[in-house]
């Protein structure tokens, strides 16, 4: 199995980051760093994962989830549904979860408490970057899957935000490295 690691930044996940494409952070930069990936390998035939950190409703900070659908927007909500394709049985079982990917850090600073109220029945966690990458991912036909890990509840500031992410990393790190694991007892793996 061909599979290529999509991940923010280096932060999220420094234990394994020499196996992980960093973006950046925000649909722009992951928009732009998937493009020139896919000039490299748009013949090949592999599946993109995404993983990092999120935001979430209700989820325990140091959950993984497995995201089943991207709800993309702004202040807005776009109508077509963003699908995630179903991993292989033996990939671990987690808690399914809705993802809003926006273009800015969901928070009470940045949204109104309607628009968080109208989002919190929409998502269960929020990124910046996921609907850009399955966008990208979809339009080269490629299969795509996530996986995140909730940092905060849009409760904290950027220096709380990123002692989180140093936290929690190494749980991420983990996960991803048994998934590489379970992958390679089963047929080859070739990590783009």
């Amino acid at each position: 199995m061909k599979i290529a690691l999509f991940a923010a930044v280096k932060e999220e996940v420094r234990q394994i980051s020499e196996k992980v494409h960093l973006t950046g952070i925000g649909r722009e930069n992951a928009t732009q760093s998937m493009l020139d990936f896919m000039d490299k390998h748009r013949d090949e035939e592999f599946t993109v994962i995404n993983i990092g950190t999120a935001g979430a409703n209700t989820a325990p900070v140091g959950s993984l989830l497995h995201i089943t659908e991207i709800v993309s927007g702004g202040r807005d909500f776009l109508d077509h549904p963003m699908l995630t394709d179903t991993p292989p049985a033996y990939f671990p079982e987690l808690q399914g979860a809705k993802l809003f990917s926006s273009d800015c850090f969901v928070s009470p600073r940045v949204y109104s408490a309607d628009f968080l109220k109208q989002l919190s029945e929409k998502a269960d966690c929020f990124d910046m970057e996921s609907s850009a990458l399955y966008t990208v991912a979809k339009h080269f036909g490629k299969p795509y899957l996530s996986y995140k890990i909730v940092s905060d509840h849009l409760d904290v500031d950027l220096a709380t935000w990123q002692q989180r992410v140093h936290d929690i990393s190494g749980t991420l790190s983990e996960f991803v490295l048994q998934l590489l694991k379970e992958i390679e007892k089963r047929e080859e793996l070739i990590l783009l």
